[in-house]
């Protein structure tokens, strides 16, 4: 009866209806039922998207959905992102394929998500594949094998990818410099998070067809260039540069100036930077660099001057009059230890691109060149990143930077420093202010642990600030402080929460534990990393059985450390480890979960 209804509805409310559903649903609902129903959910088909399934949805999909729906699969996601495990078990089912066309003979497009050393058997499996997504695990550093090995085969091999990302290594991807010059003249677009200048250079000599660029230096040279630039190495069609770094001495404005000045083909500009090079802040250096690009359509920098002490004082007003000079909208503004110079409107329409800004609660003290610009609303802003750098705040001050950026997903406040009874005077109300695609929330130390638990809960347990909220990022001390000043108060919308630890937060003791499960009693992913082993060691079991017992409904769970080793006091081996997180977990056969164990981490995935 239920499928004869299901039949009765035409094709457009059917496909309504998969909007709403991943394309697993999708097919492991629909799939096979009768033609017609085949033919409607026949897109489904190409985007095999496995993020975010549970084990026993992955084990179906592996088994049973795989193998009717290989020959339609076009673009395939794998990802260790609160699935930890699942790029190991695919490269499990690969190892009786030289290829993964042999498997997916159609395939176009593999992302790979929060990959590591773990993971690399499927490098060597890329062949005909035109388009490869590969972001790295930001809290576990990548060997230097690893590194070697997705130089090789993503640069160096006879795989002719036409677009690749590589983000999220740690320090940026090395590249080897003493092998020969092997060139991608089908590579177009390429986004990569490099360790040096001298890999940008080696990247253009590489891949002399590039058209679009997005790239990210993380390490300043600790000696001269190995790769000598020349005008000819530079890139003869690329369009679209971004180019973004945190290390203050990567790329002066004169260096950037020889740069872009040479690639005249540019048409959209993008740069976000840290920087201590104050020839960023003369409107003339501008104006001279971009009369260099005839054919540039569009520009977009977000640049953080760090101040020093031995610095004249900063004067805003001449900046301003230099910036007004070159026709150039910008906005202005300094705190404790930056300046900070955007462009303005922020707005990522032209690049047709989403994309994040670093601000300040000063900001909302801000000096522009053109009003009218600075007041319109943001546009693809998909991160914002808030740095209170411990400065004493207003609770408004940092409610009006983020309200002029509605339409964030991930909202990140760093180094929080509210004046103490300022929560008394919020001039915002939940009517006004509202964050209605906020799914992400990252609050990254308070000062002295002190969370100002009223700003906190209008940001995170207000239905109609964040309707969509489901996932926290918080310090240890920081959370651990909130939730003793909600004893009452249960958060059940959030149902990821990643937790970290370090030295100014303390050794993790089980009470601290068992309340701030009793605040999350509804968590499906829990996620916990401590700078060092040693403040977690002294309990290690019998935090993981309460966190375990306590959640029944985890569908993955994480514990690690960035130094030093994790201490299984009861345990000789890894084997007899798992053994016992099956007990806990109430789970006999081996299928029904997956642990894996090594000095510095233990995951679960259910």
């Amino acid at each position: 009866m239920y499928l004869s209804r299901l039949e009765q509805l035409p094709d457009e409310i059917l496909l309504d209806i998969c909007t709403y559903l991943r394309p697993f649903d999708v097919i492991n609902s629909f799939g096979r039922l009768n033609n017609r129903l085949e033919l409607t959910i026949s897109q489904y088909r190409r985007d095999a998207d496995l993020h975010h399934l549970t084990l026993n949805q992955f084990q179906r999909w592996s088994n049973h959905l795989l193998y009717y729906t290989a020959e339609s699969i076009v673009n395939l996601v794998v990802s260790n992102w609160n699935s930890p495990g699942q790029i190991y078990l695919f490269n499990q089912l690969m190892k009786n394929y030289h290829s993964l066309n042999q498997l997916l003979p159609n395939i176009k497009q593999l992302r790979l998500i929060d990959f590591t050393n773990n993971d690399i058997d499927i490098l060597s499996k890329l062949d005909k594949i035109e388009k490869i997504f590969i972001d790295a695990d930001a809290l576990v550093p990548l060997s230097y094998s690893t590194h070697i090995l997705l130089d090789k085969y993503l640069f160096c091999s006879s795989y002719y990818f036409k677009e690749i990302r590589l983000w999220g290594v740690e320090g940026g991807i090395r590249l080897q410099h003493d092998i020969k010059i092997s060139e991608n003249l089908y590579l177009e677009r390429l986004t990569i998070s490099v360790a040096l200048l001298d890999d940008l250079i080696l990247v253009f000599r590489r891949s002399p067809n590039l058209r679009s660029l997005n790239v990210e230096i993380t390490q300043q040279p600790v000696k001269d260039l190995r790769q000598n630039a020349t005008v000819d190495m530079l890139p003869k069609h690329l369009t679209f540069f971004h180019f973004q770094t945190t290390n203050q001495s990567v790329l002066s404005c004169e260096d950037l100036d020889k740069l872009v000045s040479n690639i005249p083909t540019i048409e959209l500009l993008s740069l976000d930077m840290d920087t201590n090079d104050v020839d960023y802040t003369v409107g003339y250096n501008w104006k001279n660099m971009l009369s260099c690009l005839s054919n540039l359509k569009h520009v977009y920098f977000k640049l953080r001057i760090w101040l020093k002490t031995d610095m004249m004082p900063i004067n805003i007003d001449s900046i301003i009059e230099s910036f007004q000079q070159t026709n150039l909208p910008i906005c202005c503004y300094i705190d404790a230890k930056t300046l900070h110079i955007d462009t303005v409107p922020y707005n990522m329409i032209q690049f047709d691109t989403n994309m994040s800004v670093t601000t300040s609660p000063k900001a909302k003290l801000a000096k522009t060149t053109n009003t009218k610009l600075f007041n319109q609303r943001s546009r693809r802003v998909q991160t914002l990143i808030v740095d209170g750098q411990h400065d004493s705040t207003s609770v408004n001050d940092w409610l009006s930077v983020i309200d002029r950026f509605p339409g964030i997903e991930i909202l990140q406040l760093n180094s929080v420093n509210i004046r103490e009874n300022d929560d008394n005077n919020m001039k915002i109300n939940d009517k006004t202010f509202q964050l209605p695609h906020l799914g992400y929330l990252h609050y990254i130390r308070s000062t002295s642990c002190k969370v100002n638990v009223p700003f906190f809960m209008f940001l995170a347990n207000n239905t109609i600030v964040s309707p969509q909220l489901k996932a926290l990022s918080m310090m240890y001390g920081d959370l651990i402080y909130l939730c003793k000043r909600l004893p009452d108060c249960s958060l059940v919308r959030v149902k990821e929460l990643w937790l970290y630890g370090g030295d100014a937060d303390g050794h993790v003791v089980l009470k601290d534990i068992d309340l701030l499960l009793k605040t999350f009693p509804c968590l499906y992913h829990f996620f916990f990393n401590n700078q060092s082993s040693r403040f977690i060691n002294r309990h290690l079991e019998p935090i993981i059985e309460l966190i375990l017992r306590s959640s029944p409904e985890l569908i993955s769970f994480r514990i690690s450390c960035n130094k030093s080793s994790l201490k299984f006091s009861s345990f000789t081996d890894d084997e007899a480890c798992k053994i016992w997180i099956k007990q806990i977990c109430g789970l006999i056969k081996h299928e029904q979960i997956h642990v894996t164990i090594n000095k510095k981490l233990l995951s679960i995935w259910k």
